[in-house]
């Protein structure tokens, strides 16, 4: 009798645990598809752009040249704020021309509103859009750095906005060393803002994730994509009657400016 209750009892408590290791399971199962649900709800208020086929470890022939751009580009024509990758980090981007869209960047960035933001072009020829005043310095170092990670600041044009200046009567223009960038400005018809995707104060990213949790809910599209090798951000330079004065140093020296402007010595 002792034995067949014994065994009943381990019958009993190998069914329990069986059951305890189900029900693990079944509250495994629900509550990821329940955490996705929620991830999908939160990602469906604005677009994630990504193509299937990119290679996070890819490398230099950019498999992001197959990602369809279509509805970031819209969401800028749109009046949209969108995030993207440059050569240096994440940008936050809205049409240059689109005072309404900059001032809706400056809230989503909780920027100080006299501090300006800067333009990316998709090449040099762009730059006529926003200044008269691209004179032999501006052309020698545009020749020299673009596509690349220096801002050149010039006196802008009124037809500017002055939201974008932050009332200083300059606008600051780049060209990105990026193709993904490139082909996005291109594909707009317009200069896009290039401010870093952070809050203002915090650093910028070079990570599609952190932009997603700290501006994802205030974004109309994010570009998934590989932002460029830059440990800091551009170069920033103005340029005052035909002289220079570096206002930032970044990945381009000062050095290599005087270089580029005054050859050898």
């Amino acid at each position: 009798m002792s034995s067949e209750v014994a065994t009943r009892c381990e019958l009993v408590s190998v069914l329990t645990s069986d059951i305890l290791e189900l029900l693990h399971l079944w509250i495994l199962i629900f509550g990821r598809r329940c955490h996705r649900r929620h991830e999908v709800a939160r990602e469906s208020r604005y677009t994630i752009v990504v193509d299937n086929r990119w290679n996070r470890k890819s490398s230099a022939k950019s498999p992001m040249e197959k990602i369809d751009l279509t509805e970031a580009v819209d969401a800028v024509r749109s009046g949209g704020v969108i995030a993207f990758p440059t050569d240096t980090f994440y940008a936050l981007g809205v049409d240059a021309t689109n005072e309404s869209a900059i001032r809706r960047a400056f809230e989503v960035k909780r920027r100080p509103a006299d501090t300006p933001m800067p333009v990316l072009i998709a090449k040099p020829s762009q730059a006529d859009q926003f200044t008269d005043a691209f004179g032999n310095v501006s052309n020698a170092l545009a020749n020299r750095f673009w596509p690349g990670a220096l801002t050149i600041v010039v006196e802008a044009k009124e037809s500017v906005p002055n939201v974008l200046m932050g009332g200083l009567g300059t606008v600051g223009l780049r060209m990105p060393d990026h193709d993904l960038a490139q082909r996005l400005i291109a594909q707009a018809g317009c200069g896009i803002t290039g401010t870093s995707a952070n809050i203002s104060g915090q650093p910028p990213s070079k990570d599609w994730r952190s932009i997603r949790e700290s501006m994802g809910d205030d974004l109309d599209a994010l570009v998934v994509g590989e932002c460029g090798g830059a440990s800091s951000a551009s170069t920033v330079v103005r340029i005052i009657d035909g002289g220079i004065n570096i206002l930032r140093e970044g990945p381009i020296s000062s050095n290599a400016i005087d270089l580029a402007l005054n050859g050898p010595q």
